[in-house]
């Protein structure tokens, strides 16, 4: 099973982050300062499928897994560093909320009987996320293209819970297995909204494996995540 990494102290990261910047590229005394501040909200989709991963019985019952597709969110706080008038580095403490919902069956075979059913596996994860962000020439009018790459350098996560149709509300620690790195690619659109306020909009599509093994003969994944990063950036 991968082992998520948790360090003793997952801030040190942002302190050491702001010790360097004097020594970076471009960060001599000017008006403007190249370090930004800025917050964003992310709603997320994450869609859960199923596939065999044991050998159906030919007596009794069995539970299998299908397919869902749930809605979580993620917010957080973030510093931007201009490494060059072009090139960014963005790094900061991210918390999502992560609902993972699917269909499920219960197969009763001597009565050729399939009941219907449902598993909500929810559980909370706290991030530090470091992004290599690029940005275009801006337009006219100020506003602005940009791409960007993000990984995640730790994660806390919580203890799983799971509500079953067919196993009722128990914990599924042992049977959830969690990337310990997840690897982000997104793209965005940003204007000026306020003099030195900037908002932007950013689609993007997280790598984040997970898998659960809760029902007898199927396992279930979540390979990608789906969200829109609404963020508000104060240029300094």
């Amino acid at each position: 099973m991968p082992q998520v990494h948790r360090y003793d102290h997952p801030y040190r990261f942002l302190a050491l982050l702001l010790c360097l910047l004097p020594w970076l590229p471009g960060s001599g005394l000017k008006a403007q300062s190249p370090l930004d501040v800025g917050f964003h909200f992310s709603p997320q989709l994450r869609y859960v499928g199923s596939s065999a991963a044991g050998e159906v019985p030919t007596t009794g019952t069995y539970t299998r897994g299908k397919d869902g597709l749930s809605v979580g969110a993620g917010a957080g706080l973030y510093l931007e560093y201009e490494i060059t008038p072009y090139w960014y580095l963005r790094g900061g403490v991210d918390f999502s909320y992560k609902r993972n919902y699917y269909a499920t069956e219960k197969v009763v075979i001597e009565a050729d009987t399939t009941l219907k059913g449902r598993n909500q596996v929810i559980f909370s994860s706290i991030e530090i996320p470091v992004a290599v962000v690029y940005r275009f020439d801006y337009l006219d009018n100020g506003d602005n293209f940009l791409v960007g790459v993000s990984t995640t350098l730790n994660r806390r996560l919580s203890n799983p819970r799971a509500w079953s149709t067919f196993g009722g509300n128990r914990g599924v620690k042992n049977k959830v297995d969690f990337a310990p790195r997840t690897v982000t690619v997104f793209a965005g659109y940003e204007r000026e909204i306020f003099p030195y306020v900037l908002t932007s909009l950013e689609p993007y599509l997280t790598y984040a494996p997970t898998r659960f093994r809760l029902e007898s003969t199927t396992e279930s994944k979540v390979w990608l995540e789906a969200g829109l990063s609404v963020r508000v950036r104060l240029d300094n």
